[in-house]
């Protein structure tokens, strides 16, 4: 906080001062938007990157700051491993909070050197930004690879689980499924027992805290419906098949709940 505090005050007069004799940092004014590569140089040695455009995701990790002439807004571009920290500078109507998924297109201004909350020293790259806009962290983080339909559902006793597609990127799989309790009890659906199975090897469950994908309640009730995006571990989009496990129960012990599994062709 410290640090956007720091940067709302202090950014404008830094960028209108002179070097005081040392020598001008390069201007790379260009364009195109830096690529994912330049990008990352850039996060380190802003300064001689003054003027280049740059079109990129980012979390907001901290509340930001308003004031009459902007928006400080301080946030992750890489947020799953709490880096490339960057300072956006954007109009005073901008409205993004903490967790919030931005894009952002803008033109790097300088580099700055603040105190975070700790005591210890932040440098961060400042954006003057043309747009900042809301986004979700598929878009931004995780676009995939390969996308398969498939529409399949299994029912038991009016316990319906369907799966409706599953999406194979880079970091991640993720299975979207809809749970349907068409009985007159409540269910359960067991989310943390979902698995993969891929050949012989099976894949629990991941976690993806920063994607705040939609979780399943502890119980559902009759005639009610859920939609989820279970995610598991990254799986190679060449593979053949796949098979994915999911278990849940009812509050009806007189029936058994099976496990629902559904096997997916990845290439058709």
């Amino acid at each position: 906080m410290l640090l956007l505090v720091a940067a709302a005050g202090c950014s404008s007069e830094s960028s209108s001062q002179s070097s005081g004799g040392k020598k001008e940092s390069q201007t790379k004014e260009t364009k195109e938007p830096l690529s994912k590569e330049e990008f990352a140089k850039m996060i380190s040695n802003a300064d001689e990157y003054k003027g280049a455009k740059v079109d990129f995701y980012a979390k907001v990790f901290v509340e930001p700051e308003k004031s009459d002439d902007g928006v400080y807004i301080q946030a992750f571009a890489d947020p799953k491993n709490s880096e490339q920290n960057v300072i956006i500078v954007a109009d005073p109507k901008t409205n993004v909070k903490t967790d919030d998924i931005i894009h952002v297109v803008g033109t790097v201004r300088e580099s700055f050197e603040g105190e975070n909350a700790l005591g210890g020293t932040v440098t961060a790259p400042v954006i003057d930004a043309e747009k900042v806009e809301k986004t979700d962290y598929i878009t931004a983080f995780s676009q995939p690879l390969k996308t398969i339909e498939v529409n399949k559902e299994i029912n038991q006793h009016g316990y319906i689980v369907k799966l409706n597609k599953v999406e194979v990127a880079e970091d991640e799989t993720r299975a979207y499924v809809t749970i349907s309790n068409q009985s007159n009890d409540k269910i359960n659906f067991w989310e943390h027992n979902a698995k993969l199975l891929v050949g012989n090897t099976q894949h629990e469950k991941a976690d993806n805290f920063e994607a705040g994908y939609p979780e399943v309640p502890s119980d559902i009730l009759p005639k009610a419906t859920v939609d989820v995006i279970i995610p598991f571990p990254a799986v190679d989009p060449n593979e053949k098949t796949i098979m994915l496990y999911f278990e849940g129960s009812s509050e009806n012990y007189d029936i058994n709940i099976e496990p629902f599994q559904f096997d997916v062709t990845l290439n058709q």
